[in-house]
């Protein structure tokens, strides 16, 4: 599976890509979300994580992109609780499931993966091609 994660959060992202490349994910880190709009046309992952902090993804830019790409990949919204209105509004944009920093148990994203791809793929999401299942 081929993972983007936009998020500033150097210590999440470190413990996300240890956990999903000890699986065999390919796991691209894009603090830039410019540079990462740049990328996700080209590269078209699979899963996209992106923090509800930055600024284009809480007044949904990003994720009105990522709802344009066909197969329309899951995403993966995350957030501290302290900015939970900014989730709430990225949530109203596009998200297909919200993941609460820090995580305490690496189930969770692992959960929340799964999730996000399910909701991506339900009846009334656009058509997508067949995503692989991550390993547990």
């Amino acid at each position: 599976m081929k993972v983007l994660i936009i998020d500033s959060d150097w210590r999440f992202v470190e413990r996300v890509r240890e956990y999903l490349e000890g699986f065999g994910h390919y796991v691209v880190h894009q603090p830039d979300a410019k540079k990462a709009l740049q990328q996700v046309s080209k590269w078209r992952p699979d899963i996209i994580m992106v923090d509800c902090a930055i600024e284009a993804c809480s007044n949904g830019d990003l994720l009105q992109v990522f709802g344009r790409l066909i197969p329309r990949p899951a995403v993966l919204l995350t957030s501290y609780m302290d900015d939970f209105q900014k989730a709430w509004r990225a949530w109203q944009h596009g998200g297909d499931e919200l993941l609460f920093k820090p995580i305490l148990h690496i189930s969770e994203l692992h959960t929340a993966i799964i999730t996000a791809m399910r909701n991506a793929s339900c009846p009334s999401a656009r058509p997508r091609a067949s995503r692989l299942a991550l390993s547990a």
